[in-house]
C-alpha cells in the first residue's frame, strides 16, 4: 500500500501560506487517478490559485493499524455565538479548562497553519514544537464499506459527505491517542460553516454555523493530557499508518 498526499500552498510575503490538503493510503493500481483528483482540487480551492503544489507517494512498510470510526451527530446551531457556547459546554464537561479553549481559539482566529495545535487541557499552553506548523496528522484512509455507509448517513445533512467524511478520519485517529482529551476543528474554506469536536468519549460532533459565511479563518487544535511524551505522540498522529474502519 501506499500513502499518498497533496499540499497546495501561496506565497504571501516571501512565506508560504497553505491553501489546501489531501490524503489517503491506496494501492498503486489506484495512484494515478486519485492523484488526478488531488491536483484537481488543489486548483479550484475556494481560497485561490496556489503557487506550489507537492505530490508525494510513499510506499508503506510498517503494518497498519485499524482504528475504530467515532460515531457521528450533528447539533445544530443558529449562529457563531450558539455554537461558541456549544463547545464551551461540552469541552468544559470533559474538563478542558477556559484558559486551554481561549487558547484553541486565538489558534484558530490568528494563525495560518498547515497542522494542529497542541494544547495543554488545563494551562493552555502550547505544546507542540514547531508552532508556524503545527502537527499534521496524516498516513490515513477510511474503510470503503465504512465509507458508504457516512455517505448514507451524511448524504441528507451535508452538501459536501465527502469533507465530513476526511474530517471523521483525521478525528478519529486524533481520538485514538490515550493522551489527547479532544478536539476542536473550524475548516478554513470561506464557504463552510460547519466545525466540529471530537472525543473518544462524545465521538465526532458536528456543529453548524461555527463562524460566519466568508470568513477566512479556521484550525485544529488538540487538547493534551499532561504530563506527556509530545515526541511520541507527533510521531504516531504524523507517521503511523491508519485505517479507520
Amino acid at each position: 500500500m501506499w500513502s499518498l498526499r497533496m499540499r497546495a500552498s501561496k506565497i504571501e510575503n516571501n512565506k508560504e501560506k497553505h491553501i489546501s490538503g489531501a490524503e489517503g493510503i491506496y494501492s498503486l493500481t489506484e495512484a494515478e487517478k486519485v492523484l488526478k483528483n488531488f491536483l484537481k482540487r488543489a486548483l479550484e480551492h475556494p481560497k485561490g490559485s496556489p503557487d506550489k503544489i507537492v505530490l508525494t507517494v510513499e510506499r508503506i512498510k510498517e503494518p497498519i493499524q485499524k482504528i475504530n470510526t467515532l460515531p457521528l451527530k450533528t447539533v445544530l446551531c443558529k449562529s457563531p455565538d450558539e455554537a461558541h457556547e456549544v463547545v464551551k459546554k461540552y469541552l468544559g464537561e470533559l474538563g478542558i479548562s477556559e484558559k486551554a479553549l481561549l487558547s484553541a481559539w486565538k489558534v484558530i482566529k490568528n494563525y495560518k497553519m498547515r497542522g494542529a495545535a497542541l494544547i495543554d487541557s488545563l494551562s493552555g499552553h502550547r505544546l507542540e514544537p514547531d508552532k508556524e506548523r503545527g502537527v499534521r496528522v496524516s498516513r490515513i484512509q477510511m474503510d470503503k464499506k465504512r465509507r458508504i455507509q457516512i455517505f448514507k448517513k451524511i448524504g441528507k445533512l451535508s452538501t459536501e459527505p465527502q469533507r465530513v467524511i476526511e474530517a471523521l478520519t483525521v478525528a478519529s485517529k486524533v481520538a485514538s491517542c490515550p493522551e489527547i482529551i479532544a478536539e476542536l476543528c473550524v475548516s478554513d474554506n470561506p464557504d463552510y460553516t460547519t466545525g466540529y469536536i471530537a472525543s473518544k468519549l462524545l465521538g465526532y460532533l458536528r456543529i453548524t454555523n461555527i463562524k460566519n459565511e466568508g470568513q477566512d479563518i479556521g484550525g485544529r487544535a488538540f487538547f493534551v493530557k499532561t504530563p506527556s511524551d509530545i515526541e511520541k505522540l507527533i510521531k504516531f498522529l504524523e507517521k503511523t499508518p491508519v485505517i479507520v474502519i
